[in-house]
């Protein structure tokens, strides 16, 4: 049985706490630094980065979790003595700098056990936000890391509204064009465009696919890089930003469903939690694989768990510290903080995990469709 260290009756009390928090503090993003460093440390993705810094605002009393943001100042301090370093800036990038943490050595350019980037950083992170399973597409049950499900998402094609590239596109069609077997569809123009590869959503990508990194680096695919030293045709970008395509009318990138609906509500996320989400869609507009299979209901702004292209989106711990109290107490299990934390805006109160546009999965399907803080997958990157 878990044993809750904080308990639930702070949760279920945080509304009016984070009410008169959020009167005296500024908006979330990166934690106020140098002293408000909290219990759990984590970095990573973009695609989670608003959302756990909701679940910061509201876990304990927004005393709990401290997320740090892919985008932001070339480095963070994550810890009040020490742990000086480079911004992680994706789901991988997060992933090594927790096992770093750990003392791993990460090998490399990196400088050694426990180094990340060339600083030291025992200590300096206690968990990772990540939009993609390490394991790829097949499950493991052992691993130093555990990978926790908090979300589900749904990714798509982002394409520019203002072109003349259908609404709806087919799973082949995407691969066609990623693949560089056609440069068209439904016989208008297109121009595939890479987002930076420590990210969780270009490993995801990739692998539904069916690419790898390697094979662009041989220059595999010449519509996205081609020469030699290989040299990508447009620069990656990073991931869930539109306003990249505005005025480009052919080019499409992958996006997520979860962060275009919480640049949507940007404003009621604003209000309920005091997290500012920064609002990027641009000209941006999310193509469905069907008139019938579309990635989020586009009245309800509620992801469709059931899309084709979905993933879990994860909060990483080392597998060593599931018995750590605050990280249960936090992370694991349906009525973990993280799965169970609501907010109150209005007379309308929202799960945290919904309101930023992620879906909450309550029954466990498989390891890869898992219910929110299942603690079972696992593996060592």
């Amino acid at each position: 049985m878990k044993v809750k260290t904080i308990g639930n009756a702070v949760v279920v009390g945080f509304t009016a706490v984070l009410a008169v928090a959020m009167a005296a503090t500024p908006a979330v993003a990166d934690p106020p630094s140098p002293t408000d460093y909290r219990i759990l440390t984590g970095v990573g993705s973009d695609t989670t980065q608003d959302a756990v810094n909701g679940l910061g605002a509201a876990v304990e009393g927004a005393g709990v979790i401290a997320s740090w943001d892919a985008r932001g100042t070339s480095t963070i301090k994550t810890k009040a003595t020490g742990c000086t370093f480079t911004r992680p800036n994706g789901s991988g990038a997060g992933r090594q700098a927790l096992r770093a943490s750990e003392g791993e050595n990460l090998g490399g350019t990196h400088g050694g056990a426990g180094f990340y980037l060339g600083a030291n950083v025992v200590g300096c992170a206690d968990f990772a936000r990540s939009s993609s399973y390490g394991g790829g597409t097949t499950p493991s049950s052992t691993g130093t890391l555990t990978y926790i499900p908090f979300g589900v998402d749904a990714m798509t094609l982002a394409k520019n509204v203002n072109g003349d590239l259908p609404n709806n596109v087919s799973f082949a069609q995407v691969q066609r064009v990623y693949k560089c077997f056609t440069n068209n569809i439904a016989g208008n123009p297109v121009t595939p465009r890479m987002i930076q590869a420590d990210s969780g959503t270009w490993q995801f990508w990739l692998q539904r696919m069916q690419m790898t990194e390697a094979e662009i680096a041989l220059g595999d695919y010449a519509c996205l890089a081609t020469g030699s030293p290989v040299t990508p045709v447009h620069p990656r970008v990073q991931e869930h930003d539109g306003t990249i395509l505005n005025g480009n009318l052919t080019q499409v990138v992958p996006f997520s469903a979860a962060q275009f609906i919480a640049q949507s509500r940007a404003a009621t996320i604003a209000g309920a939690t005091g997290v500012t989400v920064t609002d990027r869609r641009g000209d941006a507009y999310l193509t469905g694989l069907s008139s019938a299979e579309q990635p989020f209901n586009r009245t309800t702004l509620v992801v469709n768990t059931n899309y084709t292209l979905r993933r879990d989106v994860y909060n990483v711990v080392p597998t060593a510290d599931l018995s750590n109290a605050e990280i249960d107490d936090t992370f694991t299990g349906a009525d973990s903080d993280v799965c169970t934390a609501t907010v109150t805006d209005g007379g309308t109160t929202y799960n945290v995990i919904e309101l930023f546009g992620f879906g909450r999965r309550t029954t466990q399907v498989s390891p890869l469709d898992a219910a929110c803080g299942y603690t079972d997958l696992r593996f060592n990157t």
